[in-house]
């Protein structure tokens, strides 16, 4: 894909959580410092991203992001900061919720999305070091680029994870598709009833594979940087860690020799 000319990273935000329960980070200032080390490290790198929304859902001041933004371009990259008050939603459906009430106010009132045919949804809390490395390798034209987990493993060793999600750190998608596909999510019961993202993608993904081009599998491993936005098993997970590291070694060598296993 021609990533100068054709693709613009969202990168999505939420400063002020406003009482969402489970969070590894709640207090507003923390998460705005954490955001703008994201913002900086997506304009210092990468240079062949061009262009980047900074997206905002819970109407907290840009002061800062434009700060980041007038200070930290040295790629002289086009950058488009939104803000949002779009963070009162009832608490219990969840922060996915909200994310894809972004990903949709973002993509309506955007100059940079309505100038783009491939749109790069990225959680703006995490970083993806090897971004550019994941786009140049896309193997030919696509409607959605993705990721998915699709295996029995946890079942069969009788563990509580979900083998059959879609990573909604990191995705891609047309102009065209978000159109067709994503829209009718927003009046569907799963995003009535605050489905997790990952499971609303899995099923989009299932749904279209068949008559869309659809790529569900990154042909290298992702390498988060950052910390996840919930607990696991009562600890905040850390990208960086050992274990995480490992975990991505043994999934970047799957994906070299069983390419068509999806864990």
């Amino acid at each position: 894909m021609q990533i100068e000319n054709e693709f613009t990273l969202l990168l999505t935000a939420s400063v002020d959580p406003k009482g969402m329960i489970g969070l590894t980070q709640a207090d507003p200032r923390e998460r705005e410092a954490t955001y703008a080390h994201c913002l900086r490290f997506y304009l210092q790198n990468h240079p062949r991203i061009r262009r980047i929304i900074f997206a905002e859902n819970s109407n907290w001041p840009m002061d800062r992001f434009h700060e980041v933004a007038s200070a930290n371009n040295p790629h002289k990259k086009d950058i488009e900061i939104l803000s949002f008050d779009a963070n009162d939603y009832p608490r219990q459906l969840g922060k996915s919720y909200g994310e894809l009430l972004l990903m949709k106010s973002a993509i309506a009132a955007g100059r940079l999305a309505r100038s783009s045919k491939y749109i790069g949804k990225m959680t703006g809390r995490n970083l993806l070091l090897n971004l550019t490395q994941l786009l140049e390798r896309v193997p030919r034209e696509f409607d959605l680029f993705c990721d998915i987990r699709d295996h029995n493993f946890y079942q069969l060793l009788r563990m509580p994870d979900c083998g059959h999600h879609c990573d909604s750190r990191f995705f891609v998608f047309t102009q065209n598709f978000f159109e067709r596909h994503f829209l009718p999510i927003y009046g569907s019961e799963a995003f009535a009833a605050g489905y997790p993202i990952e499971s609303i993608l899995f099923d989009l993904v299932k749904n279209c594979e068949k008559n869309e081009a659809v790529i569900k599998r990154f042909a290298i491993e992702p390498e988060y940087a950052g910390a996840a936005g919930h607990f696991i098993k009562n600890r905040a997970k850390d990208y960086s860690s050992t274990s995480e590291v490992l975990k991505r070694r043994i999934r970047s060598c799957s994906r070299r020799v069983t390419p068509w296993l999806h864990i």
